[in-house]
């Protein structure tokens, strides 16, 4: 299958992971674009696990690095998980009371901007695997 469940954290039988995070908030929610990518889609934050690095341990890091956001372990909860050809993606959510914090830019310049679920359904430049998998949740 390609991952083991254990202890509440993904163990990748394939040791990567691609992570997500979608923040839910009543100012709306935030996404990442990056402006250096050949197709800048408006996403999630998020991005690949460090060596030893765990699915959930990954998605903290790098909603800090690119939205500014100090998360807790047990506020962050696994909505999906799917194997890859050479890795995991696993999309986490969390509720925030206020983005206060938001960075203005990502750690490596990433831009970022708040939408609703209703401008992010018909975004065109919403990525396009990020689009499929809250549509498929019922999420949007």
């Amino acid at each position: 299958m390609g991952e083991l469940f254990k202890c509440n954290r993904i163990i990748s039988e394939k040791g990567a992971y691609a992570v997500a995070v979608f923040v839910e908030s009543p100012e709306g929610i935030p996404l990442v674009k990056d402006p250096k990518k050949p197709h800048p889609w408006w996403k999630f934050a998020g991005g690949r696990s460090e060596a030893g690095e765990n699915a959930k341990g990954a998605v903290i890091r790098e909603a800090y690095e690119e939205l500014g956001f100090t998360l807790e372990d047990k506020n962050v909860k696994q909505i999906y998980t799917e194997n890859r050809e050479n890795h995991v993606f696993v999309l986490f959510k969390t509720t925030l009371d206020s983005l206060a914090g938001l960075r203005e830019k990502g750690i490596d310049g990433e831009e970022i901007k708040v939408f609703s679920l209703e401008q992010i359904k018909q975004m065109p430049d919403f990525m396009p695997n990020h689009h499929r998998i809250i549509k498929q949740l019922g999420i949007i």
